[in-house]
């Protein structure tokens, strides 16, 4: 029921988009996203000098009145998207916007589900002219695949048949850069999918029998000569796992719970931050997928948290938003994560975020330790 908001793809600008023709940005959509939306509202922001530069792509699950409920009226989770699409088009200063309504029960125009979508598209229109911009087309298609039948809402008399998106200049662009596309949202998701809870239960007790000790060595070292003596020491044992993370080497229960142990230094924590926009980005991402596949609640909490970021930072906005949800639904009140995660449904660029990246550099110069410089910027 969230929404994710993908930050500006440097694929679509780089290749040709013809945004003039809804079967193209339709076509385009799984790329755009990641995996193949369903039941969603979609709207993709417009921008530059005449409102044809592709800026960010939102998504919103499509909550319809029930079967029994007054069609033109809206929902409140419908309503919530709407304003937050327009705050995220007010914030890009988009000139226009096109949206794309995905749902499997509606094949036509003729459909008694496209009352609803009427609905809908009203009040996109209204609220986006709101903020200053304009609406060019709202389209609705019951699956994004070849040769499916799309239709326009708001006496836009446009339809046809889409083209394959498997055959869209932005996906092959995606596929030549290694990126993977998704079925489903519930696959992207798939990615974090837990590990037995037996597995779980094993790393809690090693997490358990340690906690005590680490709390106390942290403690006692800020009263040593070297205060940061036992903090550098975490700090390096957590890069040291980076650095063989992509050999695929299988974890230890006894590791998982000493990383996590680790992490839940803060000092630790934050200078992981600046690795997500450095040469062991990647290695470090995966470290963090196998421990939040992994680790127990409220612990995975903190490694979803810092792949969220990694995501987040090279662009992957619906992977952030599926690893921000995990790490909120393990600890609700998990600082980090909710502010990241409030900072990615706002439609920030990724770029607006190198700051706490810097934030995370001198974290660990703090506790003596220098990391690769920024290959991202």
């Amino acid at each position: 029921m969230t929404t994710r908001t993908s930050p500006p793809d440097p694929a679509a600008t780089a290749h040709r988009l013809r945004v003039s023709d809804p079967a193209d940005v339709l076509a385009a959509l799984p790329a755009l996203l990641g995996f193949t939306p369903e039941r969603s509202l979609i709207l993709v922001c417009l921008g530059g000098p005449v409102g044809t530069a592709l800026g960010a792509v939102l998504r919103h699950d499509l909550i319809l009145p029930d079967e029994f409920d007054d069609p033109y009226v809206i929902t409140d989770a419908m309503v919530a998207a709407i304003d937050l699409f327009a705050s995220v088009c007010a914030r890009e200063r988009a000139r226009k916007a096109i949206a794309f309504v995905v749902d499997e029960a509606s094949d036509d125009e003729y459909d008694s589900a496209a009352v609803a979508y009427e609905a809908v598209a009203e009040a996109l229109f209204d609220r986006l002219d709101d903020v200053g911009t304009e609406l060019v087309g709202v389209h609705s298609v019951a699956e994004i695949a070849k040769g499916r039948f799309w239709w326009s809402l708001l006496d836009d008399p446009r339809s046809g048949f889409l083209p394959d998106p498997q055959t869209s200049a932005i996906m092959a662009a995606h596929v030549a850069e290694g990126r993977q596309i998704r079925r489903s949202r519930d696959e992207l998701a798939a990615t974090l999918q837990r590990a037995s809870a037996i597995e779980r239960a094993t790393i809690a007790d090693h997490i358990d029998n340690a906690r005590e000790s680490s709390v106390l060595a942290r403690k006692l070292a800020t009263a040593k000569p070297d205060p940061t003596e036992r903090s550098r020491r975490e700090l390096n044992m957590v890069l040291a796992h980076i650095a063989v993370a992509e050999s695929g080497q299988r974890l230890l229960a006894p590791e998982i719970a000493e990383l996590s142990l680790a992490l839940a230094n803060s000092m630790v924590r934050d200078a992981m931050l600046a690795v997500a926009v450095g040469p062991y980005a990647v290695a470090a991402e995966q470290l963090w997928l196998t421990m939040a596949r992994a680790l127990p609640d409220p612990e995975r909490s903190t490694a979803a948290t810092l792949l969220g970021f990694s995501a987040y930072v090279r662009g992957d906005g619906p992977l952030a938003g599926i690893a921000f949800e995990a790490a909120l639904d393990s600890d609700p009140v998990h600082y980090l994560a909710r502010l990241l995660d409030g900072v990615l449904q706002t439609g920030m660029r990724p770029t607006e975020l190198l700051p706490i990246a810097d934030a995370g550099f001198e974290a660990a110069r703090l506790l003596g330790v220098t990391l690769p410089p920024a290959v991202i910027a």
